[in-house]
């Protein structure tokens, strides 16, 4: 198995800054469904304060659940909005990670900022009514806390092999499973690399645009690596989906392979 090297020939023409696939569900479609199905749930809700209509509050309290639920997923998930600041040429290794830091911890923060004060304005005030927003801000804040601390531990991954390896083109992908939460099986080129089970820490539920005709990645095929989407600038961090099956050429390689793989957070399965 080569070294990975630096980036080459076959790269698809691009200058790295095509604007993402926002898909036909934006942020404001969901927020014209989402605004006025919390608004209806909460009016359900607010019943649970009397003594004849309390039964009302029960789909009003589900309700409440979805919206926030489908919120987080909105805020805390999905691909970039808009052209990404470095170039997807494979020629930049640490704007990929800087600006993927920025989007998560800013989407967190936006998330804390409507969430705290939901849960501490109607404590402070003491009014009765808005008591159902204290739920629904203290739900957010763990589930979204829950849905985020993965998206860090991922992209910490990738961080950690970028520092290691160099990137080089890949053509084409093939693509195998799409899950949840950004989890997905997918194969590099023509040649012997394996199957490989990737983890994307946007946590998109799509595939990004483009990834079949090809990837820069960053790594060593039998211990796993790093890709970058040309364009719409996806990182996603991967290892064999069967890690077993390639333990002989794994102990085979050669002592500087094995010693980059450790550095890199490779030498074990961990994705």
């Amino acid at each position: 198995m080569p070294e990975p090297s630096a980036a080459s020939g076959g790269e698809p023409a691009t200058d790295g800054r095509q604007a993402a696939d926002a898909g036909p569900r934006s942020r404001l479609w969901w927020a014209a469904w989402l605004v006025p199905g919390y608004a209806i749930s909460y009016g359900l809700v607010l019943p649970v304060l009397s003594d004849t209509f309390f039964w009302l509050a029960i789909p009003g309290m589900l309700g409440l659940a979805c919206v926030v639920i489908l919120a987080l997923h909105v805020l805390l998930e999905g691909p970039f909005r808009g052209a990404v600041p470095y170039a997807t040429d494979g020629t930049d290794r640490r704007g990929p990670v800087r600006y993927h830091y920025k989007v998560l911890i800013g989407r967190y923060l936006l998330l804390v900022a409507v969430g705290v004060p939901m849960v501490a304005v109607p404590l402070a005030v003491d009014v009765r009514y808005l008591y159902p927003f204290v739920g629904t801000g203290l739900v957010a804040l763990l589930l979204g806390t829950r849905f985020w601390l993965p998206q860090i531990v991922y992209l910490r991954k990738c961080a950690r092999v970028l520092k290691v390896y160099d990137f080089e083109f890949r053509s084409p992908v093939r693509k195998a499973n799409l899950r949840g939460n950004g989890v997905r099986s997918l194969t590099l080129g023509d040649g012997g690399s394996p199957r490989m089970s990737a983890r994307e820490p946007l946590s998109s539920d799509r595939w990004p645009r483009g990834i079949e005709h090809g990837v820069w990645f960053a790594g060593d095929d039998p211990f796993g690596g790093v890709i970058l989407v040309p364009g719409t600038g996806e990182l996603m961090c991967m290892q064999p989906a069967t890690w077993v099956a390639h333990d002989r050429e794994r102990r085979q390689a050669v002592h500087r392979r094995r010693e980059k793989a450790r550095q890199a957070g490779l030498a074990r399965k961990s994705i």
